[in-house]
């Protein structure tokens, strides 16, 4: 049997996107999101960061619509990399693949917008 796992995360992105090419050609994207999570008893936001990877396409859109700051919705799948470090040590570290992107917006009231008079 297959398995199948799916991940929805949505942070905002630590960096600006970098873009290569692999040896085959196909386009790679690589950024991080930062995402705050509370729990009851924490006055201040715990913070995790996750390396988010995209591909062909989509690495395309990414490469230009990431920005450092910009608040983003990624799905897709888990992979775990696992290498030796200088020092020997065993590493590893799980990212996200994206397969799908959400560029969310805060929102702001346009420019030039009067502000709305109470009657």
């Amino acid at each position: 049997m297959q398995n199948y796992q799916t991940v929805t995360i949505e942070g905002n992105a630590t960096r600006d996107p970098v873009m290569k090419k692999t040896k085959t050609g196909k386009n790679v994207c690589s950024f991080s999101l930062a995402m705050k999570h509370y729990s009851k008893d924490d006055v201040d936001p715990q913070v995790s960061y996750i390396d988010v990877e995209t591909w062909e396409k989509l690495a395309e859109i990414c490469s230009t619509g990431v920005t450092k700051g910009r608040r983003v919705m990624v799905a897709g799948t888990l992979r775990q990399e696992r290498w030796e470090g200088t020092d020997g040590k065993k590493r590893s570290r799980i990212k996200v693949i994206g397969k799908e992107i959400r560029f969310i917006e805060s929102f702001r009231k346009p420019e030039g917008t009067p502000e709305r008079k109470s009657a």
